[in-house]
């Protein structure tokens, strides 16, 4: 089996530091590449190459794809060249013809403009060297590489996970198309790593398959699911009179059981049957259906609940709508954790098994609505409230 492709991450070092250690860690644990970043102990030297040699052997030798941040800084100048470290990495990278994905610092983007009417001005309070600019330009302007502005590393990984998809994508069907067979429609939505576990279908492929997607599910959920966590109340609120409030609670509990019936649906009957019998191999294109599916009841329930808590419900039902939207609480978590604690565990799990040493590991999920004593309790302290001021 061909090995992870080498993630090489080109940019100045002190000024980037937390910037390259958090791309290190997404491009380690989140697509289990190869990271190659030159103060890591794994980082290939040459003795007999000075530093500058080094990084563009490295390039030349080891990286499948080169991620370049530019900051505020130039960085050190090659003697021979009169060109930066990074400026040479990327050179080599783009005469390798190797995938080469550009970040700019938004700060230093927004100035560039104003340096191209006055290149003699003084911009020592944004950049060590105008230089950069003219790196900068070269980069986009002159080899029309696209640039992506950036404030924090999760800008770039952002936008790496939607990139990789699309090139692991393009390799996936140029190698389809080399074997003569077509590309599955449902490909086009997978993230890298749930690609690659289809190509590669490692040991126990089904389960990683199936937490991965779902994981990836969970994740395209992030915005919701800060919103849902920060009880932030944005969007358009509905009136609901004190007269109409218990029934528009039964329409709205009903939806809710519909969700906990439809996911438990999914876990004890369509995942058995996507997995197959035992020693046949799974469906994956049924597999990534189901944890689609899962991610599209995580997003309707955490609607269900902003939708109560915008609402505005008249006296003496407000406090029970307040106990109401905390139904969710258990299935929210667990639709968001699950996942990702069990592929965690999954993946130890496979890692110590062997044939003279079998692992078992065994995965429980149980959907329940939390808080229904809690929303009971008010509910009938208001009816009686009710009742009271209607005589």
């Amino acid at each position: 089996m061909a090995s992870a492709p080498t993630v090489m991450v080109s940019s100045t070092f002190y000024d980037l530091r937390q910037i390259r250690a958090d791309l290190a860690e997404f491009i380690t644990k989140k697509l289990g590449y190869v990271p190659l970043l030159s103060e890591f102990l794994s980082f290939p030297i040459d003795p007999d190459l000075d530093t500058i040699d080094n990084c563009r052997r490295r390039v030349e030798v080891n990286a499948d794809i080169l991620v370049l941040v530019i900051g505020g800084r130039y960085g050190s100048i090659d003697d021979k060249t009169d060109k930066s470290i990074t400026n040479l990495e990327y050179e080599t990278a783009r005469h390798k013809q190797i995938p080469v994905y550009v970040f700019v610092e938004k700060q230093i983007l927004s100035i560039l403009p104003v340096w191209k009417k006055n290149p003699l001005g003084d911009f020592s309070g944004a950049v060590d060297t105008p230089r950069l600019f003219e790196f900068i330009e070269q980069v986009r302007s002159q080899e029309k590489v696209w640039a992506s502005p950036f404030e924090t590393a999760q800008d770039i990984v952002a936008v790496l996970q939607v990139q990789f998809a699309h090139l692991f994508l393009e390799s996936l069907k140029l190698r389809l198309k080399l074997n003569g067979a077509g590309l599955p429609s449902y490909f086009t939505t997978l993230q890298p790593q749930a690609l690659r576990i289809i190509l590669e279908r490692p040991t126990g492929w089904e389960y990683k398959l199936f937490l991965q997607t779902w994981l990836d599910a969970v994740n395209q959920r992030a915005d919701l699911i800060r919103e849902y966590e920060a009880a932030l109340v944005i969007g358009a609120a509905e009136s609901v009179p004190a007269a109409a409030a218990v029934a528009w609670f039964q329409t709205l509990l009903h939806e809710l059981q519909s969700f906990v019936k439809s996911a438990t649906h999914l876990v004890q009957v369509s995942i058995p049957k996507a997995f197959g019998a035992p020693g046949d191999s799974g469906n994956p294109e049924a597999i990534c259906w189901i944890s689609k599916m899962l991610g599209q009841i995580l997003e309707q329930m955490l609607q269900w609940t902003q939708r109560i808590r915008r609402a505005h419900v008249e006296q003496p039902f407000q406090e029970v709508a307040a106990e109401f939207a905390r139904f969710t609480e258990d299935m929210v978590e667990r639709l968001q954790n699950f996942p990702e604690e069990s592929l965690t565990s999954l993946q130890k799990t496979l890692l110590l098994a062997t044939p003279e040493n079998p692992q078992k590991l065994t995965m429980t999920l149980i959907f329940n609505l939390s808080n229904q004593d809690g929303f009971n309790r008010a509910l009938e302290k208001a009816r009686q409230n009710y009742d009271r001021s209607s005589r």
